[in-house]
């Protein structure tokens, strides 16, 4: 009895996997078949019929990006989703939060994610339900590459004029600023104020004067959709400002 019921259970394990595996094939399988060659930074415009139809778009990541994607379509009336090459769902419709410019009537939404590289499938559906609800949609997909900082590194530290702080760090290769953080605090838990620098030296000025003051820095950066990419902090240094 015990071998028949623990040899049921694993047909039925069986059975649970294959058919996982077919869903996963089938939708692969009918995501590939209909897609349209997209290129990567191409602006898309395009437009569905009613209820249920569905438009692919295939692309190719070359190496590991941050891929952005943004839709904008009549009204509410379409989704956008993307799948790997497994027929594996990377990017969810649910995830998309539209706002509506009633206006215009044109919804549109912005979403980022980190992609490997390979072949993928935008697949935008149509879900409104009557036949005279047309749907208007205009799409980008754009990659940039994932941008990684190494740990800021605060050369020197010096007063040399009353009430200032003259910074300097070791320039880290993408980074287009330095944040400097300073306070009177060693812990950094009171009094923090935050400076951003352009260059690897900076001076910070309107300290008060003869006065110990804490510093770190860490490199950063910004992505096109204007997310900021941060290195790590500095070790502290700490210098007593000129009375």
């Amino acid at each position: 009895m015990w071998k028949r019921t623990g040899h049921n259970l694993q047909m039925l394990f069986l059975c649970l996997c294959g058919l996982f595996l077919f869903r996963g094939w089938t939708v692969s399988a009918a995501v590939a078949g209909t897609a349209e060659n997209y290129e990567m930074g191409e602006e898309f415009e395009g437009g569905m019929g009613y209820d249920g139809e569905v438009r692919v778009f295939q692309f190719m990541i070359l190496e590991k990006s941050r891929v952005t994607l943004n839709l904008k379509c009549s009204g509410r009336g379409c989704t956008g989703a993307i799948y790997d090459s497994a027929g594996r769902e990377v990017l969810h419709k649910e995830d998309l939060e539209f706002t509506t410019n009633f206006f215009t009537g044109w919804s549109s939404a912005e979403l980022t994610r980190i992609l490997e590289p390979g072949i993928y499938n935008l697949q935008l559906k149509h879900e409104r339900k009557w036949k005279w609800q047309k749907c208007r949609f205009l799409f980008q997909l754009s990659a940039q590459r994932q941008i990684h900082l190494s740990k800021g590194v605060l050369n020197s530290l010096e007063s040399k004029g009353s009430g200032q702080l003259t910074v300097t760090c070791k320039p880290v290769k993408n980074a287009i600023g330095y944040r400097i953080q300073y306070a009177r605090d060693a812990q950094f838990q009171i009094g923090v104020r935050t400076f951003y620098a352009p260059m690897p030296t900076e001076t910070i000025k309107d300290l008060e004067k003869g006065v110990r003051y804490y510093v770190k820095i860490c490199p950063y950066t910004v992505y096109d959709d204007g997310t900021y990419v941060y290195g790590q902090n500095s070790f502290v240094k700490s210098e007593i400002t000129k009375p």
